[in-house]
């Protein structure tokens, strides 16, 4: 382990660095800035700031960018039901029910590059949903759970 380490820190054999830290410091930093074109990606001095803000975006972001990749897959999706006439909730209700346990990224790749199993899945979504629609257990008929008033029950009861 102690070779490798001296390896790493690019020193000879029986030689040890005078501040290890700083190199491990050193290493790390042209690691985050291995992205960076020009003198920001080679000089440690230059890539303080850089490395540093984007951290600090990539932090913030982050959320953002996973809330629209989210939205992508959700379009994508709905754009590949509505071709075969079935609503995105519907949908997604019925694969749920199911346990067909595909997530939204497979759901919208298969929309795109695999029609026809996309077409599969929503002949099966739209038969379940007829078969609910005829037990009378569709999502509008279904009853409410204990403890909750809904307008139905108020106009019932008047």
């Amino acid at each position: 382990m102690v070779s490798l380490t001296l390896a790493l820190l690019g020193v000879g054999k029986n030689k040890m660095p005078r501040n290890p830290m700083r190199q491990w410091k050193r290493v790390m930093q042209r690691r985050l800035a291995w992205h960076f074109r020009g003198r920001k990606r080679n000089c440690y001095r230059l890539s303080l700031c850089p490395v540093k803000k984007s951290l600090r975006f990539s932090t913030t972001v982050r959320p953002i960018r996973r809330r629209n990749i989210n939205n992508l897959f959700m379009n994508r999706i709905a754009a590949g039901c509505a071709q075969h006439g079935l609503q995105y909730s519907s949908f997604m209700r019925a694969l749920y029910e199911s346990n067909i346990m595909l997530n939204k990224k497979m759901l919208a790749q298969l929309s795109i590059y695999e029609p026809r199993s996309f077409q599969s899945l929503c002949e099966f979504a739209k038969k379940r949903h007829t078969e609910l629609l005829q037990k009378g257990l569709a999502v509008a008929v279904e009853p409410t759970p204990s403890g909750i008033i809904t307008r139905d029950m108020i106009k019932k009861s008047l």
